[in-house]
């Protein structure tokens, strides 16, 4: 009994030292890319996916990233159309602000880490509603309740409820690890 005991708290120790890991990991997916945005934004003039015209600054581009200024949206501040958000992470690692993955399905770049997806988006167009107009966020999909609880307590106000008046919440009004809402189906925090 005291053998099967010790191996059951060498597991869950193991567990929880990975779950630390992976939050961890996420929280400097989320701050690098809040910095690379701002950098992007601070450089460009325009928050990634917004960039009217970008292949004349980013020359690699794929042509759906080239919008025209003309295009509905583009320019005017926020990552809120499918085509910017598709394009946003393309574009910060065009401008060789962060590592990405290629995506031959997309055939861009995009960031997946675990069994979540990222991107950056219009916190009006997020699946985390409840950001203050104007907003852009990095929404985070499918982590766990553990792991949205941790990110929010190292970047936000330790609520995670999508009534939160904090700037990084989840999709739901609250969740139990191992339980109700495990995984979160949406995670967001917010950039500007």
């Amino acid at each position: 009994m005291i053998l099967i005991a010790l191996i059951l708290a060498l597991v869950l120790r193991g567990t929880s030292l990975i779950d630390s890991a992976k939050s961890t990991a996420m929280v400097a997916t989320i701050k690098d890319l809040t910095a690379a945005s701002r950098q992007f934004k601070d450089r460009y003039r325009y928050w990634p996916g917004d960039l009217p015209n970008a292949s004349a600054f980013l020359p690699n581009l794929p042509a759906a990233c080239n919008l025209p200024a003309s295009t509905a949206f583009v320019g005017d501040g926020q990552i809120n159309t499918a085509a910017e958000v598709s394009c946003a992470i393309e574009e910060l690692f065009q401008a060789g602000l962060i590592k990405a993955d290629l995506d031959p399905a997309i055939g861009m770049h995009s960031i997946r880490q675990d069994n979540s997806s990222v991107r950056l988006v219009a916190g009006a167009s997020s699946n985390v509603p409840n950001f203050l107009p104007g907003v852009n966020v990095v929404e985070v999909s499918n982590i766990s309740c553990a792991s949205a609880m941790t990110i929010d307590q190292k970047i936000d106000d330790s609520d995670i409820a999508l009534a939160s008046m904090g700037r990084a919440k989840a999709s739901v009004a609250s969740c139990a690890s191992g339980g109700t809402n495990d995984p979160v189906p949406f995670f967001a925090a917010a950039m500007n």
